[in-house]
């Protein structure tokens, strides 16, 4: 049984330590992290902090990270890479070894919203 968790950037920073948790203890679990070294949402509602102290902004490498613990990570640059990269996350994880999947985006600052504002 494939089991998934789809983090963000900012996401990790609270619950990376997860990881190590899933190495440590030999949980063969698939983590999608989306990196856009942003909060991006944020980006309209903190503006002064973003400008003077760039509160908004994230960096690291978290593919690296998940190495150092222990587990796979890869960290994916291509479009043309998803579908290969997720072949071998779920390899790793059927080797029962977690996999850290590190997908770079673009800051988007868009969101859905169901059921739709007045």
């Amino acid at each position: 049984m494939l089991c998934v968790n789809v983090w963000g950037d900012a996401a990790i920073g609270f619950t990376g330590m997860d990881f190590e948790t899933a190495v440590r203890e030999r949980i063969p679990i698939l983590s999608v992290l989306l990196n856009n070294h942003s909060m991006a949402i944020e980006l309209s509602r903190m503006p002064v902090s973003t400008e003077r102290f760039r509160a908004t902004d994230i960096s690291g490498d978290y593919a690296a990270f998940a190495r150092a613990l222990g587990g796979y990570g890869e960290r994916i640059t291509e479009p043309a890479e998803i579908v290969a990269a997720i072949k071998r996350g779920i390899a790793a994880t059927e080797a029962g070894r977690p996999a850290l999947l590190e997908f770079m985006t673009s800051k988007e600052t868009t969101v859905s919203r169901y059921p739709r504002e007045s």
